[in-house]
């Protein structure tokens, strides 16, 4: 497995998008991650097999609002096959057709499977939906089917129903966020909005359990560093960064520093440059705004001293320049008169 890198599906853009999947990417921390919800589960899945199935399940139009996360993990009793299916709710609101949209996924991933040619038995493997909610309010809603729905207790036996992992992180306490790299990030993704003190504090702790639990990890490791650093641009004030980013260094064994330097820049580098390029997109745009506005503008002024030619012949130099310099609504009141007036003079255009 290759360093996450800056340069990786342009991590810096879609950040807020592509953040968690940047963690969840590694089998390691996926496994941390569905330790925090059932560990028992956890200790007969074989995460070292693990297989990312490399496909997105969500629709173009959702896709600003989650994003999803399919993994193959051998189970190890007998070694079938268990589709862990992530979804991550990146909308800050609770959704109540969370459970409808979760089996319709589930269902695509078992359509999916019959349809492959590899699997000839046909047999469905079995798959463990987790929502993963990092908004600020509370999810206290049911995130079953039956939640949209409004019928009698007699026919409740009808609906479809299954479990589903739940990791709603700011209701986590903050000490069950401290058993792995990837609980101690989310332990600072908790902390995000809160005074910088109290994030700095945090960020400290975070960095010295990282760099004491990866540091024989290289891939790890860095893809630890990158997303904090990653979630200081993002998340935190410009003015704070170079605190934070002090507070990093600090942190870190001489050895490490210097690398994370270089993260600290190209990460910075990396935002500006895309800052940049976001700047001359709407540049462009505001440009090609304001040229279809000139050529309306042209375009009116040569029809109107056309009608003026009809109306009244040959058009002075004078009128024509007039007609140019003007605005574009007094361009408008003019060709509204010209049809009412009896001479040029009567437009008082000099």
């Amino acid at each position: 497995m290759r360093k996450p890198s800056i340069a990786d599906e342009r991590i810096i853009r879609e950040f807020p998008d592509r953040g968690t999947l940047l963690l969840l990417e590694s089998p390691e921390n996926l496994r941390d991650f569905l330790r925090l919800l059932n560990g028992e589960l956890v200790e007969h899945m074989d995460f070292a097999h693990a297989d990312r199935i490399n496909r997105s399940l969500i629709p173009e139009d959702l896709r600003k609002l989650e994003a999803d996360l399919i993994y193959r993990v051998p189970y190890r009793e007998d070694g079938r096959d268990v589709l862990v299916y992530i979804l991550l709710e990146h909308q800050s609101t609770i959704d109540h057709s969370i459970g409808l949209r979760l089996l319709s996924y589930m269902v695509e991933l078992w359509k999916a499977q019959r349809r492959d040619k590899s699997n000839p038995g046909q047999q469905l493997a079995p798959i463990l939906p987790v929502l993963f909610y990092s908004g600020t309010q509370p999810w206290e809603g049911p995130l079953t089917l039956d939640a949209v729905m409004d019928i009698p207790a007699e026919l409740s036996c009808f609906v479809p129903r299954h479990d589903t992992l739940c990791l709603r992180l700011r209701e986590m306490p903050a000490s069950a966020l401290t058993a792995s790299p990837l609980a101690w990030i989310l332990r600072v993704m908790q902390e995000e909005d809160a005074p910088l003190e109290a994030f700095n504090q945090v960020l400290s702790e975070a960095f010295a359990n990282g760099e004491a639990r990866l540091s024989h990890d290289e891939i790890e490791w860095h893809r630890f560093v990158l997303y904090l650093l990653l979630l200081i641009i993002h998340r935190r004030r410009e003015e704070e960064r170079d605190t934070l980013f002090n507070t990093v260094r600090e942190t870190l064994r001489p050895p490490y520093r210097e690398e994370v330097d270089q993260m600290i820049y190209s990460s910075a580098q990396a935002w500006k440059d895309e800052g940049r390029q976001e700047g001359l997109k709407e540049g462009l745009k505001e440009g090609l705004k304001e040229g279809q506005k000139e050529g309306e503008k042209v375009g009116q002024i040569k029809a109107l001293l056309e009608v003026m030619v009809c109306r009244f012949g040959k058009v002075p130099e004078r009128v024509k320049k007039a007609v140019k310099a003007l605005p574009t609504e007094r361009l408008s009141e003019i060709t509204r008169q010209i049809l009412l007036v009896k001479s040029l003079d009567e437009l008082h255009l000099d």
